[in-house]
């Protein structure tokens, strides 16, 4: 009967707010990736800037002590490297790089639409 309880009992805001942040940061750094895919194959300069910038911010993410933050962030760092890979690597890395690049892009929307729908969830169960 105890797990019957835990299951209808409403979700603390603290995880909450962290569902809810983590949906939306997980969209927003895929779509940043599919865009800076589509953007660095066409224009170089701008995706080694774009991709260094998401080098950056993934690497902030991945050492940040928030846990929730650990796995976008690697996704989003790597996402830098391949980028830059995909456009100034050697010939070889560049075509793993691109298509290793939209995986990424890919795995962080659906990591945030998977954090959306437990948001959606634990909303319902405080209404």
């Amino acid at each position: 009967m105890n797990e019957l309880e835990d299951r209808n009992s409403p979700v603390p805001a603290r995880t909450l707010e962290k569902q809810g942040f983590a949906a939306v940061a997980n969209l927003a750094g895929g779509i940043f990736l599919l865009a800076l895919g589509f953007l660095g194959s066409r224009f170089p300069i701008l995706g080694l800037i774009l991709g260094a910038l998401s080098l950056v911010f993934g690497l902030t993410a991945f050492f940040s002590r928030d846990s929730a933050g650990k796995k976008p962030g690697a996704i989003l760092a790597a996402g830098g490297v391949l980028a830059i890979l995909s456009r100034w690597g050697a010939q070889i890395f560049r075509p793993f790089a691109g298509t290793l690049l939209s995986i990424g892009a890919f795995a962080l929307i659906a990591l945030g639409v998977w954090n959306g729908i437990k948001f959606i969830k634990g909303l319902k169960s405080r209404g």
